[in-house]
């Protein structure tokens, strides 16, 4: 299965690599995404009970959690790889804590250790970084004992489609390929599957072709998912979160 995963992995970077040899920042995302206030309050749902003081956001992105989670600029941090992304978010919030670096790389652990974090929340990032054990090892060395680390993936490779190659995505994920990522030192909480009418939606975006991840068609397919799918598929979900949706929640608690 190990093995299968990683051939999956290879091609799918391939794939980004070969269509866009500067998949990063700005240009993985649709801008409406900064915009879908019911679909990120439910994930803030999701992940509330697993909520700290101290929390730090991998991925700041189009625009950041912060909003959503009422934090003062002391409590909150952000960090992402792409130097632009940062820019904007200091010149938004300057009173913010914002850095640059790669999670996966040693100076991240440096920087994120010295913050005295009790929540890391990675919201649909883990899939774009090549290094995975090496991320997934520092994100929980970055916690306090007993801090909660709260990641948010793509689910399923059968879905894999245009928006995640141009999303920069190297892969979706099962409750047990990503199980193997999970450090030792750390308690898996919760896994379960997310937003089941979203699966259905970008299982049919496969047999369209996509060439521009921030094109008005996807804008639009997102403002309407917010606006009048999330209520029902927040329905739904109850009934197929151990099997089946279009993201995969993990809560891991370190010991």
């Amino acid at each position: 299965m190990e093995a299968v995963q990683k051939k999956i992995i290879d091609r799918n970077m391939q794939e980004s690599t070969s269509a866009n040899e500067l998949v990063s920042g700005f240009s993985t995302m649709a801008s409406a995404i900064e915009f879908i206030d019911n679909y990120n309050n439910w994930i803030i749902e999701k992940f509330k009970p697993y909520i700290g003081e101290k929390i730090l956001e991998i991925g700041t992105g189009q625009g950041n959690f912060k909003k959503y989670l009422d934090k003062t600029a002391d409590q909150y941090h952000s960090v992402d790889i792409d130097a632009d992304v940062i820019a904007r978010a200091k010149t938004r919030d300057p009173k913010g804590n914002y850095f640059v670096s790669d999670v996966s790389s040693p100076e991240f652990l440096n920087i994120a250790e010295k913050l005295g974090l009790d929540t890391v929340m990675c919201v649909n990032v883990f899939e774009h970084i090549p290094a995975q054990h090496e991320a997934m090892n520092n994100m929980l060395n970055a916690l306090k004992p007993g801090g909660h680390l709260l990641i948010f993936v793509p689910a399923f490779n059968t879905l894999y489609n245009d928006m995640d190659r141009m999303a920069g995505h190297v892969t979706r994920y099962t409750k047990n390929s990503i199980k193997k990522f999970v450090p030792s030192n750390a308690q898996v909480v919760k896994m379960e599957y997310f937003n089941p009418i979203g699966g259905l939606g970008w299982w049919a975006n496969k047999f369209k072709k996509h060439d521009n991840i921030d094109s008005k068609n996807i804008n639009t397919q997102v403002a309407i998912f917010d606006k009048y799918i999330v209520p029902l598929s927040k329905i739904v979900n109850f009934a197929t979160k151990s099997f089946f949706g279009q993201s995969l929640i993990l809560i891991l608690k370190k010991k």
